[in-house]
């Protein structure tokens, strides 16, 4: 067991090292150069050429990663070129605020889902299977930013029960935090409920038409202790592996749902600097969260040794 956690730790570090190089290669193929954003539109030839010496951008591009791969490993993501603020102190500013959406949205998406699911399996083929079907096709289609929207015209606006905009930390007031999360988190978690539904469903019907269930309800086992004492822990490995996509997957919803709900996070941040070129700022956030999808992928590569004894 040991010997396999280690040998997948090992191969973290080259994947990071491949993601990391394929983000700084997108962006400086991106067009705009952030020298003449900085020289404004009035810059001549000789101070946009002095501002690419400062930045290092003269430099072939292999170097410029080099650079900026060593400063990284020690911390430093570089210095934002707009606020001259340090990027890795920006980034900690805006991703507890991120990561609190990003875990409420899936911690919605895990108990409905997983509810939804069970639900649907244990009466396949009747009325309530089919309407649970289609609520989570629905789920499943309805875009983040429209239900976003829908929510704050409900709840915010028409009847006052939920704030409409900002963010409050977890830690300065918990009960305001939660209310602000409330809203969000729905808009960012009913489409990854949906398809944990979709997804436990199918998985629960082949496992509780198995001669494994079948003996148990031999034994007199009541059918909620098999379905969650041992359907459910047969189902965990392909439940591990829906939830851990969906973390990616709320990374890149979350930019759209900060959006419309005014939340000053990561999404923010990297659209901003996106508009302006600030380059360190957008290399260091797609970095950041590059790695958190590899932690996430690693921890659910743990979780399937846990909960299968067959892959130990």
């Amino acid at each position: 067991m040991r010997r396999l956690l280690l040998e997948r730790a090992v191969w973290l570090v080259p994947t990071l090292l491949l993601a990391t190089f394929g983000v700084f290669w997108l962006i400086h193929l991106a067009p705009g150069d952030p020298a003449i954003t900085l020289a404004g539109e009035n810059a001549t030839a000789r101070q946009i050429a002095a501002i690419r010496h400062e930045l290092g951008l003269d430099q072939p591009f292999l170097l410029q990663y080099w650079h900026w791969l060593t400063h990284a490993w020690r911390g430093n993501l570089g210095t934002s070129l707009n606020t001259r603020e340090g990027v890795a102190g920006a980034i900690g500013h805006a991703l507890p605020v991120t990561l609190q959406l990003v875990l409420g949205g899936l911690l919605l998406a895990a108990v409905l889902g997983t509810i939804a699911g069970i639900v649907s399996a244990r009466r396949a083929g009747t009325s309530t299977d089919a309407a649970v079907s289609t609520l989570a096709s629905a789920g499943a289609a309805i875009p983040s930013f429209w239900l976003g929207l829908v929510l704050i015209s409900m709840f915010a606006l028409g009847t006052h029960w939920f704030p409409a905009t900002g963010s409050v930390a977890l830690t300065s007031n918990p009960g305001q935090a939660l209310r602000h999360l409330v809203l969000p988190s729905i808009a960012l978690g009913v489409s990854g409920a949906a398809e944990i539904a979709r997804q436990l469903r199918a998985v629960l019907i082949d496992i509780l038409g198995s001669d494994h269930i079948r003996t148990l309800r031999a034994k007199g086992l009541s059918e909620r202790r098999i379905v969650w004492l041992h359907a459910l822990k047969g189902a965990a490995v392909p439940l591990m592996t829906i939830v851990g996509l969906q973390v990616s997957r709320f990374l890149g919803a979350a930019v759209v749902v900060e959006a419309v709900f005014g939340i000053s996070g990561i999404g923010s941040l990297v659209v901003g600097a996106a508009q302006n070129h600030d380059y360190p700022v957008v290399e260091g956030v797609v970095v950041v969260m590059a790695l958190i999808v590899i932690v996430v992928n690693f921890a659910v590569d743990v979780s399937y040794r846990i909960f299968d004894p067959r892959i130990r």
